[in-house]
């Protein structure tokens, strides 16, 4: 006969046993740490990856920004040779008038001359003191000394290629002119013939143009004068009579054009050879 199978045996389990099954709080959180870490780590990992390719991609961003500066620098310098250029056109074309030379031809004809500081000084050669000299070989000598050859009359072949031309003198071949420093000294030369005629009493030595040529020349220094306009200042006169005060302009200093050089350049564009004054 079978014995009857007997019952299993239950046991109540202490609070500590129900709990050994579980792991505890300190195993617990020790595990909750160590995924902690590794996430942490791999973030780090992830941040530091991230952190190497920014750094990567930063410098050509770098140099992209440098040449995009070139570009834009270049641009505008483009854009400035551009309106420098377009400038210079301009004043080629329609600003001629900016660039007249002090005192200096307006027509094209005579080149800059250079300038040069110049002290007036007395020089009686041209004037004697006894005014009869004045007619005198050696005075004309040195009158014509300063002219050139041809007195600055001077033939211009292609009229088109000038500007503000004056009408040509009709006693002369093609298209001649005259100069304004050459006709001045002419001018100044009569004055002077005039008041030694008169001064000598000489009268038949007089200019044959006559009192008309007189009046023009005044003038025409008058306006001479005011249209160059030096404006060196001078001080104490040192050659007149001693009961006289005043300015005699002598040792003031001038700015004035290498006269040297312009009594050549007339002389090399000279219509002929004549010498007078």
């Amino acid at each position: 006969m079978m014995s009857p199978l007997q019952s299993p045996k239950y046991h109540d389990l202490h609070h500590s046993q129900h709990q050994s099954d579980t792991p505890d709080e300190n195993q617990s959180l020790t595990l909750y740490d160590h995924d902690a870490e590794e996430k942490a780590w791999s973030d780090d990992t992830a941040r530091d990856h991230h952190q190497g390719m920014t750094l990567y991609l930063r410098k050509p961003s770098r140099w992209q920004k440098i040449r995009a500066a070139v570009t834009s620098f270049r641009s505008i310098l483009d854009t400035a040779l551009l309106l420098v250029i377009l400038g210079l056109v301009v004043d080629r074309r329609w600003g001629s008038d900016s660039r007249l030379e002090f005192a200096g031809d307006l027509t094209g004809f005579a080149p800059r001359f250079s300038q040069q500081i110049t002290t007036f000084k007395p020089d009686a050669e041209f004037v004697p003191r006894n005014v009869a000299d004045v007619f005198t070989t050696e005075v004309r000598r040195k009158w014509l000394s300063i002219v050139p050859v041809g007195l600055g009359y001077v033939r211009i072949n292609n009229t088109k290629d000038y500007d503000n031309l004056p009408t040509p003198l009709k006693d002369y071949p093609g298209s001649t002119f005259t100069t304004s420093v050459t006709h001045q000294l002419h001018c100044l030369h009569a004055i002077v013939q005039i008041v030694a005629a008169y001064a000598s009493n000489q009268t038949e030595k007089l200019p044959v143009e006559g009192p008309w040529h007189v009046a023009h020349c005044f003038d025409y220094l008058r306006q001479s004068i005011m249209c160059c306009g030096d404006v060196a200042l001078e001080g104490q006169q040192t050659t007149f009579p001693a009961n006289l005060s005043g300015s005699d302009g002598w040792d003031a200093k001038h700015v004035c054009k290498d006269y040297g050089q312009i009594k050549s350049y007339l002389e090399e564009k000279r219509t002929d050879d004549e010498v007078w004054i």
